[in-house]
């Protein structure tokens, strides 16, 4: 249930089967939470894009899915053009551009600039590496665009959620 709520999934509900008293309280604990971060519109800046391919097994969806993977495993570097990236994956600029835009309802650089945010977020929680590399392993080469993007995105400068990371 945590990793269903980690990963955005809050519609997801833990049974309450009466046969475990303190496992019960705490389903029933778990399920109070997802509820209220979906009525607060919560969103995981950690999830992981990935494309349902439980309704079709399109070579179209596979393909996406592995510019998706591609993207997540190279967010420190630059991301190549789309032209560039759609002769890696065997397809044309206008296809690949197209067919990202249908299934995610975002653009190739869109998706790669929300990863790297929440690569950093994610980096800015869990480690006390300093902003300026966080923002170089984030794939951003200047630091200023870094703490322009990343404030835009979570509305707090990346230097808030430092500070509070290490007042714990």
């Amino acid at each position: 249930m945590l990793l269903e709520i980690a990963y955005g999934n809050l519609n997801y509900r833990m049974v309450v089967e009466g046969l475990d008293e303190q496992f019960d309280e705490l389903a029933n604990m778990l399920n109070q939470v997802a509820e209220k971060l979906q009525e607060i519109g919560y969103s995981s800046p950690y999830k992981n894009t990935k494309i349902d391919l439980g309704a079709t097994n399109d070579t179209t969806v596979l393909m996406v899915q592995k510019v998706l993977d591609y993207i997540q495993n190279h967010l420190e570097e630059p991301l190549p053009s789309t032209k560039r990236l759609s002769k890696m994956f065997g397809t044309n600029e206008f296809t690949l551009k197209e067919n990202f835009r249908r299934l995610l309802k975002t653009s190739i650089y869109q998706f790669y600039n929300e990863e790297r945010l929440k690569k950093a977020h994610t980096l800015i929680e869990k480690t006390r590496i300093p902003l300026k590399e966080i923002a170089l392993l984030s794939g951003f080469t200047d630091y200023t665009n870094f703490y322009k993007a990343f404030k835009k995105k979570f509305n707090y400068p990346p230097s808030e959620l430092k500070r509070e990371n290490t007042d714990l």
